[in-house]
């Protein structure tokens, strides 16, 4: 035996999951009840249940964010069960609402990958515009939720898949790109976008039965990047104290600094409008003050110094942070 073949064991299942993949698909193609929604089902009932552990989760539905953004519907979300989420109102059981920092991945599964290239790249841009606001972690999970393209059939060579990942998009003046991962079944070719972690992976590209194992080592990795991440859900309902926790870090907890927002804002990915919305209930709730807020040189944008005021809810925020980060 060579032992530098891959466990031989490991592919040969593989090899038989992608073959009852196929065959269940090309079974609910001829069938006249077939739906878009069997695509999903045979995808996780044969593969993603049967394969990933218990503390995976996986429905339909849509992903939230702090700021109340949504990302639309997504074909299947895999869900870290620490994590809580929420049936909609009159939905199936496996419909339902996410939080963005629980989501390990996103999928966009459909029949054929190349004819829908398009409606996948409309859909994973709304997922990508979410933001994930981790507090410490040493695991490292992506800042954006991964967005995995799953095709039964589709494009035919690893050099196509390797081009269509570096697709992108303009997103707060960098390069976003669509898509972390791509595998095409019937083909056997998966590829991912390795510098999702920080710290480099082994490879990124595989072909045959190690197309599966590729995007299972890929799921590995983003969980035990979630597991030892840390988020307060309470968050969620009072968004502002997850900043006002950002500047007291920011800061290193001397309420005596003055803080230029505009750069804070920039590293903590926050838009105009939420800049607005922050900077107006911090103030109402009087955890900060306007030292100033002028244009310096002309032409210039119009920079923003405040200072975070001393008082029981900044200091237990800044004890908060400075435990968890």
């Amino acid at each position: 035996m060579n032992d530098y073949q891959g466990n031989k064991h490991i592919f040969s299942r593989l090899q038989g999951i992608q073959k009852m993949l196929m065959a269940a698909y090309e079974s609910n193609n001829l069938a006249s009840t077939y739906t878009m929604g069997k695509e999903r089902e045979t995808f996780i009932n044969l593969f993603l249940s049967n394969v990933l552990p218990r503390q995976f989760r996986f429905g339909s539905g849509e992903i939230t964010d702090i700021g109340g953004n949504l990302s639309g519907q997504v074909d299947i979300v895999i869900e870290y069960s620490i994590f809580p989420s929420l049936q909609l109102p009159g939905a199936g059981l496996e419909t339902r609402l996410y939080l963005a920092e629980g989501v390990a991945a996103a999928f966009e599964v459909k029949s054929n990958l190349a004819e829908k290239w398009e409606d996948v790249k409309k859909a994973a841009q709304k997922i990508k515009r979410l933001k994930r606001r981790f507090g410490g972690s040493m695991g490292l999970p992506p800042p954006f939720i991964p967005v995995i393209a799953v095709g039964y059939t589709g494009w035919s060579t690893m050099n196509t898949l390797k081009g269509k990942i570096e697709e992108g998009f303009e997103l707060e003046g960098i390069e976003e790109k669509y898509v972390d991962g791509i595998l095409i079944i019937d083909k056997g070719l998966f590829v991912w976008r390795q510098n999702m972690f920080s710290i480099p992976q082994i490879s990124h590209a595989f072909e045959g039965p190690q197309a599966l194992w590729g995007l299972i080592s890929a799921l590995h990795l983003l969980a035990k990047s979630l597991q030892s991440s840390s988020l307060d859900i309470a968050f969620y309902g009072s968004p502002e104290l997850a900043i006002l926790g950002g500047l007291c870090s920011w800061v290193n907890g001397d309420f005596t600094e003055e803080i230029n927002f505009n750069n804070f804002a920039r590293r903590a990915h926050l838009d105009k409008q939420e800049q607005e919305r922050i900077i107006s209930i911090l103030q109402e709730k009087g955890l900060i003050q306007i030292v100033s807020n002028e244009i310096q040189t002309e032409g210039e944008e119009r920079i923003l110094k405040i200072k975070i005021i001393e008082n029981d809810e900044t200091k237990g925020a800044s004890q908060y942070f400075s435990a968890i980060v």
